[in-house]
């Protein structure tokens, strides 16, 4: 990336060896988060028939653009609802916020505006955690779990979350 290219040529005019210079890149620059895009479980993740600079992520074969389009519960149709319900509801930027307290994994807040009060809560981690809706809700917004479930066994599953509005 540029920033690594300037600062490799401002490290050589100041006298820095070249092994050290590309230890300290590795360690701070940008590419140790990158992939190419995964595309299919096509070789090199579709996104190239050549040899890509960066290595491909091993998952790839599981983990790719045409597995979540074909999955309604993947991420990217989740990103489709959290875009629509945004640009729907005003409460998400404009109701007073009310941090619930919760266990230290689960983040879970409510969104009050006039009559209108709004729960979210997620589960931040991959163990079991234990959250009891204590209100009743009138409808769920967006979920990717059973909240009446939820509300009965007191327990979220890894990962859960939803939004409801609460009566």
């Amino acid at each position: 990336d540029i920033e690594s290219i300037n600062y490799a040529e401002e490290s050589l005019e100041k006298g820095v060896d070249l092994d050290t210079i590309m230890d300290q890149i590795r360690h701070i620059g940008r590419d140790n988060a990158r992939t190419p895009m995964q595309w299919s479980k096509q070789p090199q993740a579709g996104f190239t028939t050549g040899h890509p600079w960066l290595a491909v992520n091993p998952n790839y074969q599981e983990i790719n653009v045409e597995a979540a389009l074909a999955d309604s519960s993947s991420i990217f149709y989740t990103y489709q609802q959290l875009v629509a319900l945004r640009k729907e509801q005003d409460w998400l930027i404009s109701a007073d916020f009310e941090l619930v307290d919760t266990t230290d994994q689960v983040f879970a807040y409510k969104r009050v505006d006039g009559d209108r009060c709004y729960l979210v809560v997620v589960n931040l981690s991959s163990q079991v955690q234990s959250f009891e809706l204590e209100e009743d809700y009138q409808e769920v917004l967006i979920s990717n779990t059973n909240v009446e479930q939820v509300k009965q066994t007191k327990v979220l599953e890894p990962w859960d979350a939803f939004c409801v509005q609460l009566t």
